[in-house]
């Protein structure tokens, strides 16, 4: 059924569908299978859109029911049996629910019987367990309060007998099992019970003031068994926490209150004024009276006797601070060891929780703060009168009073096997707290030294500061080091301070020195005529320049001698800073004349470099030559003149002169300056060859001469150390054959390349040295050895051997196969022991 009867005949004859279902799938029959079937709807629609007429469409319904009831027959009777089976069923299905009914009902009627005889026992039930329940929250209660009047009894008597015989920690144990009673259970309503309130808040009151007041005492008497007994009542009390706040919060208070008397300038000056009243005849004297003293500090004027008050006070403060430390760390001992005896808990335990400090860390800390607090307070402008232009103008007074509180606590609480109360971290807490006065201080000191550096060092290139001006600076730096001398951390911190003046110094007198060609200048004798002989070259005298540094050098140098003899009565805490300044100052003298002795050096070596030159060394061994050997040579000579006249022209200017007793700047450049004549000898003369006999032992005469020349003139000989070893084993050496060099313990002390270097001398001139073979003069090759290490030197050797590989067959062919050929073994021997074998 569509619209209007547009069916096919096989819609208008369902008998060709198989079967039922096929015939609901036709699309007629679709419309109406739908659960929200609209009769009115469908009706409207198949009207509105059919062409045919209302009755037609009526005969096709029928026409449609007709066909469903057909097939609706056909499926009944085809399946007949399977309803007949599914009716048998359900008539069986009613049967079994009519049985079931009947056994519900016979249950519900057992039920009710049950109830009728079950509901009188039950409230009997129900009424006797509430009895049972009062009863026992009744006998409960009675046995709370038996057990709480017991206890009030036993606390009576404890509490009865004579107050020296009453144990303190067994009624406070009473007290404590009384109020756990009390928590248990509410008796507040039974009057056996209200009647011992007031006795037991008395009783408590009581025991607990005594146990206070003997924890008190015992901390302050220093009494273990004391505070013992009293922490243990107050333990009893569970009260332990509150009582040991409260005792150091007691502690801190005082404190807090001493220091704001101490430093209060109003307060001071009223006391002051007060007790000068009081002095007998005082009366006329003063005209101001209390309140103009007050008025006086104010505006930052000490009354007279202030400070003295203000001293004192604060020596009280730390007195103070000091004692209660050590009460608090006493404590902190007891509660260490003390257990209770039933709980075995340690006391320490319950009042410091894992990770908190300990009880005198925390005092400490919170002392600090007060400390740090009251001192800040007084440093504000405005508000510290006279105590803040007092503690800044005397703060070495404060730290000293500081340390030596802290020392005498640390001595106090230095006990084998127990922790200190305080260290030296503790120290610079305390010290910390005073910081705006060290400031100051410190400050004010720094500029009281400049203004003195400054004043004697102007660091221009006027004429330099007079002795006078000189020894000012230093009398002021030697005042403001002793200052701090009796104390440690004052020591460091003024030695700090001095050492930013000393450098300012050091920085001032390096803009005073003179510079220039004219410190290297070195003019001539106007004779030419040298000491000994031996030619012209002494020098004339120091010129302006010279002449300034050599006095500057001398001002500087006494500056370091004087402070350096301070420094050694000065605490060890003021070394580190002030020895720095102390080389700075140095290095500045040693800069200043430096060219000279670099001029004077270079001079002595320029002489010493003739000796390659002078054929008096490589003459033969006749009579001629034999003659010469009682004489010195021309150069070393000229390097004696040079010594004796730089000894009496430039050294004896300087103030004091130096000398190997007396321990001076130019001291060391002396001392540097033989060394280095004396090595430059020796290694210029172990470059000689051929030498012969008679020109050893003219190299060992002049090597004498050289050495008295230098112990005369510059340093003692014995005193060099190496060089003058060195110079000892060179002349040995000279006269050594070449197989006995490895016995000869004289030769260690010579440096391996000088003795190679001898031993070319030894070999025929077709065996080349190093400088042969790289064509560098004396003076090139000593300017490379200086630049260069001795192993560089060593593996130049070696080389130079190596580069002769017949050397050994030339030797002896010139020698003989004698001393050439020995002394090639022993260098090749030394070069391999050296670590630079000679190559094949």
């Amino acid at each position: 059924m569509g619209k209007g009867g547009d069916s096919t005949d096989a819609d208008q004859h369902p008998g060709t569908s198989s079967n039922a279902e096929d015939l609901l799938n036709l699309p007629r029959f679709a419309p109406f299978l739908p659960d929200n079937f609209n009769v009115a709807e469908f009706t409207s629609k198949v009207l509105g859109g059919s062409h045919t007429t209302a009755s037609a469409q009526s005969e096709q319904l029928r026409d449609g029911v007709h066909q469903l009831e057909t097939a609706l027959s056909d499926e009944v009777v085809a399946r007949n049996k399977e309803l007949l089976n599914h009716v048998r069923r359900m008539l069986d299905a009613e049967n079994s629910v009519r049985d079931v009914v009947l056994s519900v009902e016979s249950l519900q009627s057992a039920v009710r019987r049950i109830r009728a005889e079950v509901v009188g026992p039950y409230e009997q039930i129900k009424h006797k367990t509430q009895q049972l329940r009062n009863i026992h929250a009744t006998v409960d209660i009675l046995r709370h309060v038996i057990h709480r009047l017991k206890l009030a009894q036993k606390l009576r008597a404890q509490l009865a007998v004579p107050a020296a015989q009453v144990d303190l920690a067994k009624a406070a144990k009473l007290i404590t099992d009384i109020r756990a009673v009390d928590a248990e259970v509410d008796l507040s309503r039974i009057d056996a019970v209200a009647a011992d309130a007031e006795f037991l808040e008395s009783a408590r009151k009581s025991v607990q003031e005594q146990a206070e007041a003997a924890l008190i005492e015992g901390v302050e008497s220093l009494s273990q068994a004391r505070v013992g007994s009293a922490l243990q009542v107050i333990f009893n009390l569970n009260e332990l926490q509150q009582a040991v706040s409260g005792l150091l919060s007691r502690h801190l208070h005082d404190i807090e209150k001493a220091l704001r008397n101490a430093l209060d300038s109003r307060h001071l000056a009223a006391q002051a004024a007060a007790g000068a009243a009081a002095a007998p005849g005082a009366a006329g004297a003063l005209g101001t009276g209390a309140g103009g003293a007050a008025g006086a500090a104010g505006r930052g004027q000490a009354a007279p006797g202030a400070q003295d008050r203000m001293w004192q006070a604060l020596r009280d403060v730390l007195e103070h601070i000091s004692s209660s430390t050590v009460a608090v760390w006493h404590l902190q001992r007891v509660v260490a060891k003390k257990r209770d005896p039933l709980s075995h808990v340690c006391f320490l335990d319950v009042l410091v929780p894992p990770g908190e400090p300990l009880l005198v860390a925390r005092f400490w800390s919170d002392v600090v703060r007060a400390t740090t607090d009251a001192f800040a307070s007084v440093a504000k402008p405005g508000k510290g009168g006279f105590v803040r232009d007092t503690l800044t103008a005397a703060y070495p007074r404060l730290a000293g009073l500081v340390e030596a509180m802290f020392e005498r606590l640390t001595a106090e609480t230095t006990i084998k096997g127990v922790l200190p109360a305080v260290g030296p971290p503790q120290l610079q807490q305390l010290l910390a707290a005073t910081g705006p006065f060290q400031t100051a201080y410190m400050a004010g000191c720094l500029s009281r030294l400049t203004d003195a550096v400054a004043a004697a060092f102007p660091g221009s290139s006027r004429q330099l500061p007079s002795a006078t001006e000189v020894q000012k600076c230093i009398g002021l730096i030697h005042e403001e080091l002793k200052v701090g001398s009796s104390s440690p951390q004052l020591a460091a911190m003024m030695a700090a301070t001095a050492a930013k003046a000393l450098n300012l110094l050091a920085e001032r007198a390096e803009y005073s020195a003179a510079s220039g060609p004219e410190l290297r200048q070195l003019a001539p004798q106007a004779d030419g005529a040298a000491a000994g002989g031996g030619g012209g070259g002494a020098s004339a005298g120091p010129n302006a320049a010279q002449l300034r540094n050599i006095a500057l050098c001398s001002q500087l140098q006494e500056t370091h001698r004087s402070l350096s003899t301070l420094l050694t009565r000065l605490p060890p805490t003021a070394a580190p800073a002030l020895g720095g300044a102390l080389a700075a100052v140095q290095a500045t003298a040693v800069d200043a004349v430096a060219p000279i002795f670099r001029a004077v050096v270079e001079a002595c070596e320029e002489r010493l470099l003739r000796m390659h030159d002078w054929p008096g060394y490589r003459a033969g061994a006749d009579a001629a030559a034999a003659a010469e050997v009682t004489s010195t040579s021309p150069h070393v000579a000229e390097v004696a003149a040079l010594l004796a006249d730089f000894r009496g022209e430039f050294l004896s200017r300087f103030v004091p002169p130096p000398s190997p007793s007396v321990p001076s700047c130019v001291g060391s450049l002396v001392e540097r300056m033989a060394c280095r004549v004396l090595v430059f000898f020796v290694r210029h003369a172990s470059l000689l060859r051929p030498l012969t006999q008679a020109g050893k032992l003219l190299v060992a005469k002049d090597l004498a001469e050289l050495q008295a020349a230098v112990g005369q003139q510059l340093h003692p000989l014995e005193q060099l150390g190496a060089p003058y070893r060195a110079v000892k084993a060179f002349r040995s050496l000279l006269f050594t054959a070449a197989p006995d060099i490895g016995s000869n313990p004289l030769l260690g002390e010579l440096p391996p390349d000088i003795t190679l270097q001898h031993l070319f001398s030894r070999l025929p001139a077709s065996i080349q040295a190093p400088q042969e073979r790289s064509g560098l003069t004396p003076l090139q090759y000593s300017l490379w050895l200086d630049s260069h290490s001795a192993e560089e030197c060593l593996r130049g050797i070696a080389a130079a051997l190596a580069a002769a590989p017949a050397a050994a067959a030339v030797a002896e062919g010139v020698y003989g196969g004698g001393e050439a050929a020995e002394a090639l073994v022993v260098m090749r021997r030394m070069c391999a022991a050296a670590g630079a074998p000679v190559a094949a």
